[in-house]
C-alpha cells in the first residue's frame, strides 16, 4: 500500500513541530470546553507564524478566534514590540482563548474582542490606529467577502 496524506502529515508534524507543552494545553482545553476541533493544523500554525516572520508583521488582525491556537502560532510570530487582534463571536470560545494567551505569556499584546466581526470591523476602523500588515480570516464562510473588504480597508 502507498502512503497517504494522514501518513505524510503526521510525519511533517513529528519532523518540523516538536511537542509544544503550550499548543498542547491550548488543544486541551478546547477539547474540554467542548469546542469543535476545528483549528488550523500544527503545520498551518507554524506555516502562520513564518508568514507573519517573512513580512515583517508588527500588526496583526485574527478573525476568528475559537481557542486561540492559530493565534498563539501568530504571537510567536510577532516582534517584542507586535500588536495582535483577533475577534470573537462566542463568549465561551473567548473564555477559552483567553486563558490560552494568557498561558502563553501573550495577554500583553494580543487582545481578544468579543462580537460579530461585522460588528467588530466599523469599531476598529473608526480607532484610527496603524493599519494591520497580516490578516488571518478563518471564521463563518459565507461573510469572508466582506470580512476581505474590510482588511483591504484596514491594511497599508
Amino acid at each position: 500500500m502507498g502512503t497517504n496524506w494522514a501518513d505524510i502529515d503526521r510525519y511533517l508534524s513529528k519532523a518540523v513541530i516538536p511537542p509544544d507543552p503550550i499548543l498542547e494545553h491550548a488543544l486541551a482545553a478546547a477539547d474540554r470546553a467542548g469546542l469543535p476541533a476545528i483549528q488550523v493544523s500544527p503545520q498551518q500554525g507554524k506555516l502562520l507564524m513564518l508568514l507573519a516572520q517573512m513580512v515583517g508583521a508588527q500588526r496583526i488582525l485574527e478573525i476568528g478566534t475559537l481557542a486561540g491556537y492559530s493565534t498563539i502560532w501568530l504571537g510567536r510570530g510577532l516582534p517584542p514590540q507586535g500588536k495582535l487582534i483577533t475577534l470573537e463571536a462566542d463568549p465561551k470560545h473567548a473564555e477559552v482563548a483567553r486563558s490560552n494567551i494568557a498561558r502563553a505569556n501573550f495577554a500583553d499584546f494580543v487582545e481578544v474582542r468579543l462580537g460579530r466581526a461585522l460588528d467588530s470591523l466599523p469599531k476598529l476602523a473608526a480607532e484610527n490606529d496603524a493599519p494591520f500588515d497580516m490578516f488571518f480570516i478563518d471564521a463563518d464562510k459565507k461573510n469572508i467577502p466582506e470580512y476581505f473588504t474590510w482588511c483591504l480597508r484596514l491594511s497599508h
